[in-house]
């Protein structure tokens, strides 16, 4: 009886130590965001590389679960994430693309990729794009 007590002891013990390292992340983050996009149509492809300055803005957070919004002067969308259960990381998903963060004290350091979600399937499918963010929490 004592082993199957010590074992439920332990577990929930661990529990409480993971759930103390899933970080509460700042209200805004900015910082620079590098593009490398593509409309790789056959009749004119076309490579682009463009470099912004963006802003997060977390509208919530419960526990590892993220609801926030990124804008740059050229694009907004709302996102949403889930924090890894020992905190280090942000996995995000968005309407066209995803990403992963590294969380690290107050800084959001990450990459991802997307496709243009607006516009003609002929814009859909052949415009891509890869990013990085290199953004701190203000």
């Amino acid at each position: 009886m004592k082993s199957i007590f010590g074992l439920a002891l332990g577990l929930s013990i661990s529990f409480v130590v993971n759930a103390q390292t899933i970080p509460t992340l700042a209200k805004v983050y900015s910082g620079n965001t590098v593009e490398t996009s593509i409309n790789a149509s056959q009749k004119n492809p076309k490579r682009q590389t463009q470099t912004f300055v963006g802003t997060l803005t977390i509208l919530k957070q419960d526990g590892q679960s993220v609801e926030f919004m990124y804008q740059n002067p050229t694009y907004k969308a709302y996102e949403i994430g889930t924090i890894s259960a020992d905190g280090k990381k942000l996995q995000i998903a968005y309407k066209g693309g995803s990403g992963v963060y590294d969380i690290s004290q107050n800084k959001l350091v990450g990459c991802g990729s997307g496709r243009a979600s607006e516009g003609p399937f002929s814009q859909w499918i052949n415009t891509y794009f890869a990013w990085c963010d290199d953004l701190t929490a203000n």
